[in-house]
């Protein structure tokens, strides 16, 4: 996990580094997305407006130690040189101590330090063996001025190491803990937002099923032969729905489905008073969504547009989708219409959230009066590569 990088939207310059090192910051990032963070963290403060101050600093103790050493009888070009490979040798040096502190455990400094170290002293042995001969390479006393020279410095330089190498190893430990936090807390949300769901979607449509068990049972008591057939009705509307409901998405033909066998209970309930169209293409049928999204729609266009109506009302469901990729479902009715003072109700506030929750902002809802009276309540889904 890492936040944007400020310079990916910086300046010119800034806009250019960050596409250079991107190729970077992704190798690194597959090994260690917590090494990932903080190299970016880094670049983002050297290549703000804090960083100058940063390169002024260094490139003032570089001009220091050049001074000190012409000073010591160098050349210029030599001081530089060995000012500029010194100071870039252990600025490297911090920053991966900072960066990758598991690399600098102390054991692991000391034995490169003796390697170096014994590896220095041959080369300067060999060298002087070939320019001054062998009595002055085996020059005691000139050895152990250079080794009470190297040794401290060494010394202070491996200690220097170690106490950034420890830090870094903290800050990385607090970062990790934090990331764990954040995890954490985020997979708590994510629980808790689909133990909403759940409840909401359990909250659909109950109101409709104990009005049809109520006109079920008064047609049994009755002896009425339509209670057989809204029997059958019923109990494949809450198979369909039931198992649809257990689900996070499902394909629109399930929805469609379910849809039918809400109209057919209609239809025997109201004797004919909802008249139910249904225009999908199959080409829509398998795409999924949330389950009892149509249903609340059309639950909804009964319940508040249709049945207050004196007499018949029709009711169409259809869908369809666009050449960019697009698609959209709609019902229409031609009942009351929505009320100046319109608000949603728990079946509409439901659907937007679970419509938010599993398409985000690629999904739209729009609830309005038809010109030739009545309500349209319209879902429109766009791809994601739009």
């Amino acid at each position: 996990m890492h936040t944007t990088n400020p310079l990916a939207t910086g300046n010119r310059f800034q806009r250019w580094y960050y596409r250079w090192a991107l190729p970077h910051y992704e190798r690194i990032g597959r090994d260690e997305p917590t090494l990932r963070e903080r190299v970016e963290l880094a670049d983002a403060y050297l290549y703000s407006r804090q960083g100058p101050w940063a390169w002024a600093g260094w490139l003032l103790v570089l001009v220091g130690a050049a001074l000190w050493l012409h000073d010591q009888g160098r050349g210029w070009g030599e001081a530089l040189g060995i000012a500029a490979a010194v100071w870039i040798g252990l600025s490297v040096a911090l920053l991966g101590a900072w960066l990758a502190p598991q690399k600098m455990a102390p054991n692991k400094l000391v034995r490169g330090f003796v390697r170096g170290l014994a590896v220095g002293v041959t080369a300067a042995v060999l060298v002087r063996m070939g320019m001054h001969g062998l009595d002055a390479a085996l020059d005691v006393e000139r050895l152990q001025r250079m080794l009470f020279a190297i040794v401290p410095i060494g010394g202070g330089i491996l200690l220097l190491l170690g106490v950034v190498a420890r830090a870094g190893r903290a800050a990385g430990e607090r970062q990790l803990a934090r990331l764990q936090l954040v995890a954490e807390r985020d997979a708590a949300a994510r629980a808790a937002a689909e133990a909403d769901l759940r409840l909401l979607q359990a909250q659909i449509h109950p109101h409709f099923v104990f009005n049809t068990l109520a006109t079920l049972q008064h047609w049994v008591d009755r002896r009425d032969e339509r209670a057989g057939p809204l029997l059958r009705e019923l109990t494949g509307f809450l198979r369909r729905s039931t198992e649809m409901l257990g689900r996070p998405t499902v394909p629109l033909a399930d929805e469609v489905q379910t849809v039918r066998h809400y109209l057919a209970i209609l239809d025997a309930r109201l004797a004919g008073r909802v008249q139910g169209e249904i225009h999908v293409p199959a080409a829509l049928m398998p795409r999924e969504l949330p389950p009892g999204l149509l249903l609340t729609l059309v639950e909804n266009a009964v319940e508040h547009g249709l049945e207050p109506r004196i007499g018949a009302g029709r009711l169409r469901l259809e869908g369809g989708h666009e050449p960019d990729g697009r698609w959209w479902l709609r019902v229409d009715d031609d009942g009351l219409g929505l009320a100046d003072d319109a608000a949603d109700d728990v079946g509409l506030a439901n659907l937007r959230q679970r419509l938010k929750h599993h398409f985000g902002d690629r999904a739209g809802f729009t609830l309005q009066h038809r010109a030739e009276g009545g309500t349209r309540a319209e879902i429109t889904i766009t791809p994601e590569t739009l």
